[in-house]
């Protein structure tokens, strides 16, 4: 069965028929941009970029579809989601060295590995980041994405402490997330041009 040769012009629509040969040409086209991202972002945990780099693959594989080409460029794409996979590779990294502080007094021993240091270094890489993203967006709105994404707060504690309904918080977090999508792809597009 003859199967057509992957190019710039089609990748995206192989990805899409999930033709394997379709990512493979991603990785030798992008996975230099997409190791530097993971780099740069996950610094203080390097013996995860590989596993992250294999998990941003998994996504666009299972998530070519979404990708809206009047939107924005294929790397752009790629660049937010290896962006976004390093965010939650920090904040697992965060959640892990914060279980191993939060053990109790008798149960805890001494690890070689907790560094309460590098937990700090952690959080701060987590906060710059998300610092930057939600820099696009009024003071309002930076409140419930931090209250809701970084501080785990449900809906319903942001509406009733914001007075605002559900469908306001929702909508805020929608019309946010445009924001930010914008805000990071024209970012994403001076830096890598």
């Amino acid at each position: 069965m003859y199967k057509p040769k992957i190019t710039d012009k089609n990748y995206i629509q192989r990805l899409r028929e999930k033709d394997e040969r379709a990512l493979e040409y991603v990785i030798e086209r992008y996975g230099g941009l997409l190791y530097s991202i993971l780099r740069k972002k996950l610094v203080l945990i390097p013996d995860k970029v590989d596993e992250c780099f294999d998990d941003v693959m998994l996504k666009v594989w299972e998530h070519t579809e979404d990708y809206d080409e009047g939107k924005c460029e294929f790397k752009g794409w790629l660049a937010a989601i290896a962006r976004y996979q390093a965010i939650d590779y920090l904040r697992k990294a965060k959640r892990e060295e914060l279980g191993q502080a939060s053990q109790s007094l008798e149960d805890m021993q001494i690890e070689p590995g907790f560094d309460d240091y590098r937990y700090r270094c952690i959080e701060e890489a987590i906060d710059d980041e998300a610092e930057q993203l939600l820099s696009c967006l009024e003071p309002a709105d930076q409140e419930i994405f931090r209250r809701l994404y970084l501080e785990g707060d449900s809906i319903d504690e942001i509406s009733r402490d914001l007075n605002l309904s559900k469908s306001q918080v929702y909508n805020h977090t929608s019309r946010g997330k445009k924001k930010i999508r914008n805000f990071y792809l024209i970012r994403k597009e001076r830096i890598y041009g």
